[in-house]
């Protein structure tokens, strides 16, 4: 039997560079998974550096604590969007760890966000209308309430779940990127993982998102192999 060679079309030669590369460059996907990046990555940064420290208290005044925590589950699934995008159609394990930890961590920081945030503004919304005894005796609960095992534990599980799937993401795009973004991003996503107010929240929203925007210069000018001559029989 006789081989010989042959050019490949244009589109069977566009065909085989993207099985060799992995995902296809297409200029709205890029478009789409830069906008819903930074778009979680300032908003959670603005929302960290308006949040109020420290704890919430009976005569505070609960409009901003209140519109943060509802404007805050749209950062979340934003994010948890971002990872998946990040990731898509990558191989390898860290990029299926990283797509499957989303899920838990949309589902225990959301949690978190509705008893640590929306629920107290809407407590202490409430007791400010109270008489001052009144007033002490919901502080009072609301003072004993942040040690409780539930607390603690919702607390723990939306930290640990976007580290996962945070630094699962940060390995696995370190194919596209090299080790510089990956650690940026890892970094970032630690500190983050301690909360979201100031200053762990913004510090590492910030270095997280500097890792993705360091990954996406790296990825616009990565060089695309030269489609090579194909045998058919």
């Amino acid at each position: 039997m006789k081989t010989r060679i042959i050019q490949a079309e244009p589109e069977e030669a566009a065909t085989a560079v993207e099985a060799v590369v992995g995902p296809t460059r297409d200029d709205r996907e890029t478009m789409l998974r830069r906008a819903v990046v930074f778009t979680a990555v300032g908003g959670y940064f603005v929302l960290g550096i308006l949040h109020p420290t420290g704890d919430l208290e009976v005569g505070d005044d609960t409009t901003l604590y209140l519109w943060l925590h509802l404007v805050q589950p749209l950062l979340i699934l934003l994010l948890a969007w971002s990872i998946w995008l990040l990731v898509k159609d990558l191989p390898g394990r860290a990029a299926l760890v990283a797509r499957v930890a989303i899920v838990p961590y949309a589902i225990a920081y959301a949690t978190l966000d509705a008893i640590a945030g929306i629920a107290t503004g809407l407590v202490v919304r409430e007791a400010n209308g109270m008489s001052v005894a009144d007033g002490a005796a919901v502080q009072r609960v609301l003072d004993g309430d942040g040690g409780t095992p539930i607390t603690l534990a919702v607390y723990l599980a939306s930290g640990l779940t976007w580290f996962v799937a945070a630094l699962a993401a940060a390995i696995a795009v370190k194919q596209l990127g090299g080790l510089g973004p990956t650690l940026l991003m890892a970094l970032g996503a630690a500190i983050f993982a301690v909360g979201h107010p100031f200053p762990p929240g913004p510090i590492g929203i910030a270095l997280f998102g500097l890792g993705v925007a360091w990954l996406e210069v790296r990825r616009s000018h990565a060089p695309v192999p030269d489609a090579q001559p194909a045998l058919v029989p």
